[in-house]
């Protein structure tokens, strides 16, 4: 995707006194001034905000909006969907912890706690630094997945909440639920990032190979026996008690539903595919695989997340003006109506993922079984802890019709 017309420029605070002293400065929530520089590229709006940010602050700026305009790439590929008209969308980077957590406070996040986020109205907030070891383009491809499935795929709010629900201000709902949303944007952390010498970069390689701290903790949760039932799992929502483990599951199903290693949603389709021979499966897997050939790692023979994520399109089946009624008649503020919905909507989720279940003769928890034993296996086929991409075996077993 060709990169847009990019500009540094400083935004002033206190003008006069900040056009004599020649620098960027805004008043910081944290105390303090702090420096800002800005970047505008095709899809994004990047801006850079420091204590000091020196002479390369817009380069910085730059480079990072050259790595989301990459990702946007992946992004659009995984959902299948054109991206509603807007402007750019607004990616803060914040050089400062003490900046960045009062950021984060406004959306109700203790201190120290996250990295980075993405409110509630498309806006992704950054802390860039590499911290405990996870680099911080990490969080940057993590939290942009989260926006792009802002603009992409939620709901606009319909005009009756705004009239029915006390306060209430959000212009979009949330349509992806917690597992399938933090699951793929986990799936997208293993990436890496290859630069030219001008800092440009230039492709992103391994995006949905193994993320291998999330699997490690998977395999220690499963042979503790410690590992959160995918039931429960399935039914979080942003606001519940959520820890590391539940995400390491969140992790792990998606892993395992977008590569259909195994899988017993599967294996009838396998099978059919393997009577009508080589060339009905070359052709399924061209079939799935097409709008992600530039991303090897992302492609997967059956893409069921991929089909979870269009069924957000439709909302689940969602009874939006059943839910409006029972939001207003009990929602003391827009935050009842809002777990609400997303309750709904994850129960709404699981549901479609039952149905593909029981079309196939297995109960959920049966699934689970044979998912623990899955990921056991990708454990111990992964092995030691230096960084190498991973295609499961399951990947290449169905490519060649063996069962």
């Amino acid at each position: 995707m060709r990169g847009g017309g990019g500009k540094t420029r400083l935004i002033a605070a206190l003008a006069a006194v900040l056009a004599l002293a020649g620098c960027a400065e805004l008043a910081g929530e944290a105390g303090g001034l702090l420096q800002t520089a800005e970047y505008s590229s095709r899809h994004y709006l990047v801006r850079l905000a420091a204590p000091r940010l020196g002479a390369d602050g817009g380069e910085s700026a730059r480079r990072a909006a050259e790595l989301m305009e990459k990702m946007f790439e992946i992004y659009a590929g995984l959902i299948e969907l054109p991206l509603p008209p807007g402007g750019a969308m607004p990616f803060w980077l914040h050089l400062d912890r003490r900046d960045y957590d009062a950021q984060a406070a406004r959306y109700e996040f203790p201190p120290l706690v996250t990295n980075g986020f993405c409110t509630t109205s498309g806006e992704v907030h950054i802390y860039y630094r590499p911290l405990g070891g996870h680099p911080h383009e990490a969080t940057a491809m993590h939290e942009g997945f989260h926006q792009f499935c802002h603009r992409a795929l939620h709901y606009p709010t319909p005009p009756e909440v705004f009239e029915r629900v006390p306060g209430y201000s959000l212009e979009k709902l949330p349509t992806v639920p917690l597992w399938l949303a933090e699951g793929m944007a986990m799936n997208l952390e293993s990436a890496r990032i290859d630069r030219d010498h001008n800092g440009l970069v230039v492709g992103v390689d391994d995006a949905g190979s193994i993320n291998r701290e999330r699997l490690a903790n998977l395999v220690r949760l499963i042979r503790n026996g410690g590992c959160p039932p995918l039931r429960r799992v399935l039914n979080l929502i942003l606001g519940d008690q959520i820890d590391s483990d539940h995400y390491s599951v969140m992790w792990g199903l998606v892993f395992d539903l977008r590569l259909a290693t195994g899988n017993a949603i599967f294996r009838r389709e396998q099978r059919e595919l393997e009577r009508a021979g080589p060339e009905a499966v070359r052709a399924a897997l061209d079939a799935a695989i097409d709008p992600l050939l530039p991303f090897p790692h992302l492609r997967w023979p059956v893409p069921v997340a991929g089909r979870l994520l269009r069924a957000c399109r439709v909302v689940w089946g969602l009874d939006v003006p059943a839910l409006i009624e029972i939001a207003a008649a009990g929602a003391r503020e827009a935050r009842d109506f809002d777990r609400q919905w997303n309750r709904r909507l994850a129960q709404a989720a699981l549901a479609e993922l039952e149905k593909l279940l029981r079309d196939h003769g297995e109960s959920l928890e049966q699934w689970e079984a044979g998912w623990k034993k899955r990921m056991l296996a990708l454990g111990a086929e992964v092995g030691g802890d230096d960084y190498r991409p991973v295609r499961p075996t399951g990947l290449r077993e169905f490519a060649g019709g063996r069962r």
